[in-house]
């Protein structure tokens, strides 16, 4: 599905993604060893150079992005952050019945922090020294963070794909460059499609896999040439080994499945009017295979090929994505500053939420 609307004079800006696994995990590594040796203090410095690193690597017609944040805002918002999860963590411990006062002060929080979290990555990322921006509210955030997602429990999240697009509408409709807001318009219906191709391919993963070890099994239990431990032992591991795929692998593929089709119906709907459209064209298929593989190679590295799986991810996301732009591209001013706290990034850091798509 592709964008509904197209722009006179609009031209064709291929995206550019030239880091390299081995560029990024000699950084990263680098990065982890100096954070670990300082406990902590360089993680700041690391994530800028990180993050410097992968966007300065990503050009829209010979322009790269730009990571604008410095290492002294993310370390004092970390700081902040930490200190007010310790002082939380401390309260609900020392007075049990505070707890419950903790839940819902963080509840409460929560939208703030979203709001300060997309607000400051949206406003230390620049693309031709034009600084995006987002204006997205704490209503909003938590209309559609808090309540949406605790009233679709009653549907019997039958709501949640709905809830899902409300989201993301939220958090890319309310983005803005050079002042001009983008819009997204996407269908339910998408969601509801992609919802039951994941519950489809569950079925059929689950299916496959049961039947194997029940296979597996079953040649282990027919066999009259071990004694009976031997017979067991291979039993026991032809049904856990299976089940330990299932649930390593399963999750994995099925969110891939989810992310690709959303994935591209979000990207074909977000523009900014007389200003920029963007197309999407990842496969199911491809997306699954570039995250199996992303899955093995960190599993048998313990982790350490985790920033080359997320260069092979980003490669192959810019490879598939293109970007229309239109003339007045050319003569955008920056309309805001970078001025922001931290504060709402590491904390939503430190709850480990994630906003992306994929």
């Amino acid at each position: 599905m592709t964008s509904t609307t197209t722009f006179t004079n609009e031209r064709r800006a291929e995206i550019e993604f030239s880091a390299t696994p081995g560029g990024y995990t000699k950084l990263w590594l680098v990065n982890m060893l100096l954070t670990l040796a300082t406990l902590g203090i360089y993680g700041a410095w690391a994530k800028v150079r990180n993050n410097q690193y992968l966007y300065g690597h990503t050009r829209i017609e010979g322009h790269r992005l730009q990571y604008l944040a410095t290492p002294k805002q993310i370390l004092m918002g970390r700081i902040l952050a930490l200190s007010v999860l310790l002082i939380l963590v401390g309260v609900s411990m020392t007075h049990p019945m505070a707890a419950v006062g903790v839940y819902i002060a963080l509840i409460v929080a929560a939208p703030w922090l979203i709001v300060q979290g997309l607000r400051f990555t949206y406003r230390n990322t620049a693309y031709r020294n034009v600084r995006f921006n987002f204006k997205g509210d704490y209503t909003g955030a938590f209309v559609n963070f808090i309540l949406l997602p605790v009233l679709s429990a009653f549907t019997l999240f039958l709501a949640l794909p709905w809830v899902i697009k409300r989201i993301h509408q939220f958090m890319f409709g309310n983005c803005e460059f050079g002042g001009e807001r983008f819009n997204l318009n996407t269908s339910s219906g998408v969601y509801y499609k992609a919802a039951f191709l994941v519950f489809i391919l569950n079925t059929l993963l689950m299916i496959v896999i049961f039947a194997g070890a029940g296979s597996s099994v079953a040649l282990l239990a027919s066999g009259s040439d071990q004694n009976q431990a031997e017979r067991a032992s291979q039993i026991i591991s032809g049904m856990i080994v299976p089940l330990i795929i299932a649930m390593y692998a399963v999750p994995y593929l099925v969110q891939a499945a989810f992310a690709a089709v959303i994935r591209n119906h979000v990207v074909n709907h977000l523009q900014a009017d007389e200003l920029a459209r963007f197309h999407s064209e990842i496969t199911v298929l491809g997306y699954m295979g570039v995250v199996t593989l992303n899955a093995i190679i960190i599993l048998f590295t313990l982790g350490l090929a985790f920033p080359a799986a997320k260069v092979l991810k980003m490669r192959y996301l810019a490879s598939k994505t293109t970007v229309f732009v239109t003339p007045r591209l050319d003569h955008m001013a920056n309309t805001v500053d970078g001025k922001e706290s931290a504060f709402g990034e590491e904390a939503a850091g430190l709850f480990d939420s994630d906003l992306s798509i994929v």
